[in-house]
């Protein structure tokens, strides 16, 4: 034991009292640097490799989502025209309604004018009667002759 480490005592010995020369430094240099260089390009490249990956995946997330928002559009297109059938079904049910109300409104008004009509004739019947004291043949009344 005592002879391997005197052996690497001798080693280190040999290799610190190294002085290396221009012709030997440079080579050392320029390797150095070289690895120092395809490290760096190693790494670079396998940054580049994640970032492709990662641009890929956001790709198709950004396919889906356009994909899903189209769909989103069409259900909402769909649901619009829905509403809009619905909206002019219940405008022509309420223009319905409204005619039916005018209708309804205009009938006691005739019925009102004919009312009037009855209760002057009544009074002009009624007159006749106090004026002789006894009942005249009533005139054949217009609306009566212009049915038939």
């Amino acid at each position: 034991m005592p002879r391997l480490l005197e052996l690497l005592r001798w080693k280190l010995q040999v290799l610190f009292a190294w002085k290396p020369t221009r012709a030997q430094l440079l080579p050392l240099i320029l390797g150095v640097y070289a690895l120092a260089g395809w490290g760096a390009y190693a790494n670079k490249a396998s940054a580049n490799r994640d970032l492709t990956t990662q641009v890929s995946l956001l790709q198709t997330e950004r396919d889906g989502l356009v994909s899903r928002q189209k769909e989103s559009e069409q259900a909402s297109i769909e649901l619009v025209r829905e509403w809009q059938g619905k909206l002019a079904s219940a405008r022509a049910e309420l223009g319905q309604a409204i005619a039916a109300r005018d209708a309804a409104k205009g009938q006691p008004a005739g019925s009102q004018r004919e009312l009037i009509a009855s209760k002057k004739r009544f009074d002009q019947a009624r007159d006749r009667v106090s004026e002789t004291g006894s009942i005249k043949p009533a005139e054949p009344s217009k609306k009566a002759a212009s049915k038939p």
